[in-house]
């Protein structure tokens, strides 16, 4: 487990030589991280393993191996980084592909500079970990077993591991020993709670007055998931 006395550990796999070198630069310069690069699949999986990165930053097409079989065989191998899987393939094929072979996150190219550190930093620590933080600053208080399971079902959909938000239930619900219908009903009893007197942030985030009727669960968990995402 990485300490909080060191940097991030970002190991970049992209056969591009400008845009591993550009990827670099943003990733220490703006993130404050500390990086290797690895210029195919073969070398890829190798550093993998010497360099120990906290998260791997793996473009898909590489030459020698894919992204997707360096993916597969480090996952079998027992490998434990978060992985960034980026694709100039906005298929929803390839993004189902990375998650099912052990992809954390899948990213579309041309990569967003000025997201890519928080993303790497998102995935460091969760999703579900932002998502938490996002709902404090939104005004929810104390945290309750509402706020709690939405941060949950907002990181699996966040992150491509759900894709249908009973999914998203189901899978809360074994964790919290519970029901899917329990899990639903307490988030919903939490955007009650919060809509009449959330943050500026709160209303700001979901476009609402506190006039306005609260946002739907799926509303509230898509929109939370993209802001832990994406800089406010």
């Amino acid at each position: 487990m990485r300490g909080k006395e060191r940097p991030i550990r970002v190991l970049v796999v992209e056969d591009e030589p400008l845009q591993g070198w550009l990827t670099l630069q943003v990733l220490e310069r703006r993130g404050g991280m500390e990086t290797a690069l690895a210029a195919d699949g073969v070398e890829g999986l190798e550093m993998a393993w010497s360099f120990r990165p906290d998260v791997i930053l793996l473009d898909l097409v590489l030459p020698g191996m894919s992204g997707l079989e360096l993916l597969r065989r480090y996952r079998e191998e027992g490998g434990r980084a978060k992985v960034l899987a980026v694709t100039g393939v906005q298929t929803e094929w390839s993004k189902r592909m990375s998650i099912a072979v052990g992809a954390s996150f899948v990213l579309d190219k041309p990569i967003c500079w000025e997201e890519l550190p928080r993303t790497i930093r998102m995935l460091d620590g969760g999703l579900e970990g932002e998502c938490r933080r996002l709902l404090k600053a939104m005004g929810i208080g104390k945290e309750g077993v509402g706020a709690r399971q939405a941060a949950q079902c907002a990181g699996l959909l966040g992150e491509g591991r759900c894709e249908l938000l009973k999914e998203a239930y189901i899978e809360v619900s074994a964790r919290e020993r519970t029901s899917p219908a329990n899990v639903s009903k307490n988030i919903e009893r939490m955007i009650g709670r919060l809509h009449p007197q959330g943050t500026e942030l709160y209303y700001r985030l979901f476009r609402l007055r506190p006039e306005d009727k609260p946002p739907t669960n799926r509303e509230f968990l898509d929109l939370l998931a993209q802001a832990a995402r994406i800089p406010l």
